[in-house]
C-alpha cells in the first residue's frame, strides 16, 4: 500500500484511511533527509551509511554510531516487511529512498507551477502552517542545523510565491490569503519591513487596523522579553519602518521590493556650530571653541556621518540667515552650542537638531568650570562625539521611511511648519499638507501623527466640544502607531487624544511610553507635562515642562501655555502670567490670562482679557467648557470656575 509521510508539525506516516502507522523515528528522519537530497539532485543515488550515521548521531570518533545505525536499519527492515512496502533500500555500504513508494507533503513545495499564482500560494500556505519537523524526540547538532536550513528554504519559497501572487490579488478572499501567507512569514521574521507593509494593507482593507497594531505590539514586546531589554527599540533595530512608498489602492497590492537596485544614500551631513552666548572675557570662550573642534575631529573618523569643516561651520554660525545656508549645503543635522550660566556655574549647552523638521533630537549641558574644562576638554569632546554618533545613527534609521517618497516628505515638512502656529487657518493648512503626504504614501507614520495633532489643536482652539474631532485624532494616532510602533509621536498624539476623551490614566501611560521611546523628544515631554496638569499633578507637570524647555529653549507657544497652566494650578498666578507674556501669540491663552489677573485681584486686566475671549468666542460658556476639559480632581475645576467667574465670564 502507498503511505503518506507528513513532515510539517509531527513527523509521522499515515495510511489511506488517515490513521498513523508505526515506524522508527530515525527511519522517518532519514527518509526526509534523503528525500531532500533526492529533490535537489533529481536522482535516487545511494548515500553512504557512515555519512547517514554522522547526520543522525553526530560523532566522527565514536564507533557506537555504526552500531546504532545497524540496529536502526534492522528495526526499519523488520517494520517494512510487516507493512509489505519498502521506503528505504539498504546495501552493504549505502542507503537510498524509493520515492515512488510513498507520498510526502514536501512534494507540494516542488510541484510544477501548473496552477495560477494564487492557487500555488494557497497550496503552500496549507503545507507550511506548521514548522518543518516541529516535534522530534532526539536531535543531533547536524540534524538541528539541517532542519533550520530547511525552514529558511521553505520560507524563501513562500516569500517568492507571495511576491508573485500579490499583483493578482483582487477579491476579499484573495486579500485574506495574502494576509495568511504574510502572517506565516511574520511569525519567523517579525521585523521584515515588507511583510509588515503587506500585513498593514491587508488589515486595513478588512477594516481591522487595531488587530494589526496589537500584532505588531505583541511582536515587539515578545522580542524585548526574549532579549531582556527595555524600550530602546530603535537602538536594537527591533522595529523597522513600514515600507512607506506604497501608492496602490487597498485591493491591489504591490510586491515587496527585492532591494537590490537601490542606490546607497549619501551620508548625512552634520555641522557643529561654535558656541554663542555669554559675552564673557577670559579663557572660557577661548577654550569652548577648541572643544567643539575636538568633537569635530573625533567625528571625522566615523564612516556614518559627514562632518562640515570648522571653518564653514564658523561662517554659518555668523550668518544672519543660518537656515538658508544649512539648506543650501544639504546639511541634515546641526549641533547648536551656547555658553550659559546655569545656577551660577558656566556651562556649555549643546542640542542636536534635525534640520529638515526643526526637531530637537538630543540636548545636554556640560560644566565648563575653569579647571574642569582645561583638564577634561578631551573627555568632554569624546562624550559629545560618542553621543552625537549614536543619536545620528538612530535618527537615520527612523528617517529611512522618508527616503522612499520625497514628495510625501516635502508635504510632511510643510504641514510640520504650519501645525506649530496655534491659529485655525494655519492648522487647516497644515492638515491639507499632511493629507497630501498621505496621498503619496498612505502609511507614512509621521504624517499620520501630524494629522492627528491638527484635529487635537482645532478641538482646543474652537472650545466647542466637537467629539468628532477627538475621534479623528485618536483614529489617526492609532494608525500612526500601527504604521510605526517605534515612533514616539504616535503615542504622544494618542496620549493627548485620550486626555481630552477623559481617559486620563490611559493618557499618562501613552505619554510615558512616548517619553521612553524618545527621551529627548521635547514635544512629547511637553505633552506629557500638559497631561500631568490635567491629572492634578501640577508640580510634576512643571518639572516635565522645564525639561522640555531645556531641550528646546526657544520654546514654541504651547510649551509656555503648559508652563502657565501648571503655575496656575499651583496658585502661582504671577509666574503663570510671566510665561504667557513670553508667548509669541498670546491669544490662545487669553482665558488663562483673565483667570490669573482675576485671582490676583486685578479686575481691570481680568475684564480686558475676558472681552478679548468674547470677541473670538461670543458663545463661550464656563460650565460647558469645564465639562469638556478633563481634570482628575474636582479642586482644579473649582479653581478655574472661581477664577473665570471673578473675571466676568
Amino acid at each position: 500500500m502507498k503511505l503518506r509521510l507528513e513532515s510539517f508539525g509531527e513527523l509521522r506516516l499515515i495510511d489511506l484511511t488517515g490513521k498513523p502507522v508505526a515506524f522508527p523515528e530515525k527511519g522517518l528522519l532519514a527518509i526526509c533527509y534523503l528525500l531532500d537530497r533526492y529533490l535537489q539532485d533529481g536522482a535516487g543515488s545511494e548515500y553512504p551509511r557512515s555519512a547517514l550515521a554522522r547526520f543522525l548521531w553526530d560523532s566522527h570518533d565514536n564507533p557506537d554510531i555504526m552500531a546504532n545505525l545497524r540496529k536502526t536499519i534492522s528495526r526499519i527492515q523488520a517494520r517494512q516487511t510487516e507493512l509489505g512496502t519498502e521506503l528505504l533500500v539498504f546495501t552493504a555500504t549505502g542507503v537510498r529512498i524509493k520515492p515512488d513508494a510513498f507520498v510526502c507533503d514536501l512534494f507540494e513545495l516542488t510541484k510544477p507551477d501548473g496552477d495560477g499564482a494564487l492557487e500555488k500560494l494557497r497550496r503552500l500556505v496549507a503545507v507550511l502552517r506548521q514548522d518543518f519537523l516541529a516535534v522530534l524526540a532526539d536531535q543531533s547538532f547536524s540534524t538541528r542545523q539541517w532542519i533550520a536550513g530547511q525552514r529558511d528554504k521553505h520560507m524563501a519559497i513562500l516569500v517568492d510565491a507571495l511576491k508573485t501572487a500579490l499583483p493578482a490579488a483582487r477579491s476579499r478572499e484573495d486579500v485574506s490569503l495574502i494576509k495568511e501567507a504574510a502572517l506565516r512569514i511574520f511569525r519567523d521574521a517579525p521585523d521584515d519591513e515588507n511583510i509588515r507593509r503587506i500585513l498593514l494593507e491587508a488589515y486595513e482593507s478588512e477594516g481591522q487596523l487595531e488587530n494589526a497594531r496589537r500584532l505588531f505590539d505583541a511582536s515587539r514586546h515578545g522580542l524585548e522579553s526574549a532579549l531582556d531589554v527595555g524600550l530602546d527599540v530603535q537602538a536594537l533595530g527591533e522595529v523597522r519602518k513600514v515600507f512607506a512608498g506604497s501608492q496602490s489602492p487597498p485591493s491591489v497590492m504591490e510586491p515587496p521590493s527585492d532591494g537590490g537596485g537601490r542606490a546607497p544614500r549619501p551620508l548625512p551631513r552634520l555641522v557643529l556650530l561654535p558656541p554663542g552666548g555669554m559675552d564673557a572675557a577670559g579663557a572660557l570662550p577661548m577654550l569652548s571653541g577648541p572643544l567643539i573642534e575636538d568633537v569635530t575631529i573625533g567625528l571625522c573618523a566615523l564612516n556614518t556621518v559627514s562632518v562640515v569643516a570648522p571653518h564653514t561651520a564658523a561662517r554659518i554660525a555668523r550668518n544672519a540667515d543660518k537656515a538658508e545656508l544649512i539648506l543650501r549645503h544639504s546639511i541634515s543635522y546641526v549641533l547648536d552650542t551656547r555658553l550659559t550660566d546655569h545656577a551660577g556655574i558656566a556651562t556649555l549647552f549643546v542640542q542636536l537638531i534635525h534640520a529638515g523638521g526643526d526637531e530637537v533630537i538630543w540636548a545636554e549641558r556640560f560644566s565648563l568650570e575653569k579647571y574642569d574644562l582645561i583638564s577634561h576638554r578631551r573627555d568632554i569632546a569624546r562624550r559629545i562625539a560618542r553621543e552625537l554618533a549614536g543619536q545620528v545613527r538612530r535618527h537615520e534609521t527612523m528617517r529611512d521611511s522618508f527616503e522612499g517618497n520625497s514628495a510625501a516628505y516635502h508635504s510632511y515638512l510643510l504641514g510640520l511648519r504650519d501645525v506649530k502656529r496655534l491659529s485655525l487657518p494655519d492648522i487647516r493648512r497644515s492638515r491639507k499638507a499632511f493629507r497630501e503626504a498621505l496621498q503619496h504614501s498612505a502609511h507614512f507614520a509621521p504624517a499620520l501623527s501630524g494629522l492627528s495633532r491638527t484635529f487635537l489643536v482645532e478641538w482646543l482652539l474652537t472650545a466647542r466640544g466637537d467629539s468628532e474631532l477627538l475621534g479623528l485624532a485618536e483614529d489617526y494616532a492609532n494608525r500612526a502607531i500601527v504604521a510605526d510602533p517605534s515612533l514616539a509621536a504616535g503615542f504622544r498624539e494618542l496620549g493627548v487624544a485620550k486626555l481630552y476623551l477623559g481617559d486620563i490614566d490611559e493618557s499618562v501611560l501613552a505619554l510615558k511610553l512616548a517619553e521612553e521611546l524618545g527621551p529627548h523628544y521635547a514635544d512629547g515631554i511637553a505633552s506629557y507635562a500638559d497631561t500631568l496638569v490635567h491629572a492634578s499633578r501640577p508640580a510634576d507637570a512643571l518639572a516635565k515642562i522645564e525639561r522640555a524647555i531645556s531641550l528646546n529653549p526657544l520654546s514654541p507657544t504651547d510649551y509656555l501655555w503648559t508652563a502657565a497652566g501648571a503655575n496656575f494650578a499651583l496658585g502661582q498666578y504671577a509666574e503663570a502670567l510671566e510665561q504667557i507674556s513670553a508667548m509669541d501669540d498670546r491669544t490662545p491663552a487669553d482665558r488663562l490670562s483673565a483667570a490669573c489677573w482675576a485671582m490676583l485681584g486685578d479686575t481691570k486686566n481680568a475684564r480686558l482679557y475676558m472681552r478679548k475671549v468674547r470677541e473670538i468666542y461670543p458663545d463661550f460658556d464656563v460650565d460647558k467648557w469645564l465639562s469638556l476639559v478633563p481634570f482628575k480632581e474636582q479642586w482644579q475645576k473649582e479653581q478655574y470656575r472661581e477664577a473665570l467667574r471673578r473675571a466676568g465670564f
